[in-house]
């Protein structure tokens, strides 16, 4: 894991999180920006899997790599289904599951980094 990407991601998903959050306060459906926003996620969360895998096909990161590989995975689809269930539901509640999506991201990216680090 690269630590500066890693807080790169952090920052960016928190703040496409409290975008959404803004939009299912006043009450309004899903927009671009919103898609726009998990869109540079999920860019920033490929750029992270490849730097991941080319570490770990260089012998870095933890002695047991399957869990982070999962997570590593995983993450990939939180930011296209929180796209896909936002869109779908055209009430204040779209936003929401963005909102819960972002903080997902946020939340496995620092899990991530603990398994990388061998502290959890």
């Amino acid at each position: 894991m690269t630590n500066a990407l890693a807080t790169v991601i952090i920052v960016v998903s928190l703040a496409a999180a409290a975008y959404a959050l803004v939009t299912a306060l006043r009450n309004r459906a899903m927009g671009w920006g919103h898609l726009i926003a998990l869109g540079v996620v999920e860019v920033l969360l490929i750029v992270q899997a490849v730097l991941g895998f080319v570490k770990l096909a260089g012998d870095e990161g933890p002695k047991q790599p399957a869990t982070f590989i999962g997570y590593l995975l995983a993450i990939l689809l939180i930011p296209a289904a929180g796209a896909g269930w936002g869109m779908l539901e055209r009430t204040r509640w779209g936003p929401g599951v963005i909102v819960v999506a972002c903080l997902a991201v946020a939340v496995m990216i620092v899990r991530m980094n603990q398994i990388w680090t061998g502290n959890g």
